[in-house]
């Protein structure tokens, strides 16, 4: 049935099929409910879930992606590449609107620094680093407004630092994260602003000085899109 189902999400995805996803989370229901009824554990991969959920969240079947991933924790899956990519998916599930409150966005930030820091510690799993810095951003750039931007900043930090941790190469997106931080600066000690700004003139000198212009250190590029 495993594979039934691997064939139905590589479609669905490929494709953009939501037939395919429903006939793909069918199986899993099925597969679940023979399960129940005879006392046993299903017979599904537990990343397929994962998957399926990321499939729902892409063709915009929440209610599927949600219940994937509700099956998917109650399993209490280890700490690997799968667990950050459900957290992952439900950091953009939980997003709240333009309207949503601080708890809100608090809310879908934590599950993408949860991801953050089990991704740290397997250098094979650092590349979702990256990737929970731009879904971080592009859910938080809505606070981004006078009387709401002063609480990003400890959950900003805390991604601008994960990303020196694991050395990430793309520097521009380090920089620019940095400079988003560095705007902050009044709210946070001055020790610690004039750091900030030593290591973005840092990057900025070594490794992207052609994007910037003179007495201008923000870098302005199209958002870098995501998709697992």
């Amino acid at each position: 049935m495993d594979q039934d189902i691997r064939q139905y999400l590589t479609k669905a995805k490929e494709q953009q099929d939501s037939g395919a996803l429903q006939s793909a989370y069918q199986l899993i229901k099925d597969s679940i409910a023979v399960a129940g009824t005879s006392g046993r554990t299903p017979c599904i991969a537990p990343e397929l879930y994962v998957v399926c959920a990321e499939a729902a969240l892409q063709l915009g079947c929440l209610e599927i992606s949600t219940a994937c991933l509700k099956m998917y924790f109650e399993g209490n899956p280890p700490a690997n590449q799968f667990l950050c990519r459900a957290y992952l998916c439900q950091g953009q599930l939980k997003s709240p609107p333009a309207t949503g409150s601080v708890e809100d966005f608090e809310e879908a930030v934590l599950y993408f620094l949860k991801a953050i820091e089990i991704s740290k510690r397997e250098p094979r799993y650092h590349f979702i680093v990256f990737n929970a810095s731009v879904l971080y951003f592009q859910t938080v750039c809505l606070l981004l407004l006078p009387g709401r931007c002063l609480h990003l900043v400890p959950s900003l930090r805390q991604v601008v630092q994960s990303l020196e941790d694991v050395a990430d190469q793309d520097h521009s997106w380090r920089a620019e994260l940095m400079a988003s931080l560095k705007s902050f600066g009044g709210l946070w000690k001055k020790g610690r602003g004039c750091n900030l700004s030593q290591k973005l003139q840092k990057i900025l000198n070594r490794h992207i000085p052609p994007f910037f212009t003179k007495g201008d250190p923000l870098y302005n590029r199209e958002k870098q899109n995501f998709s697992l």
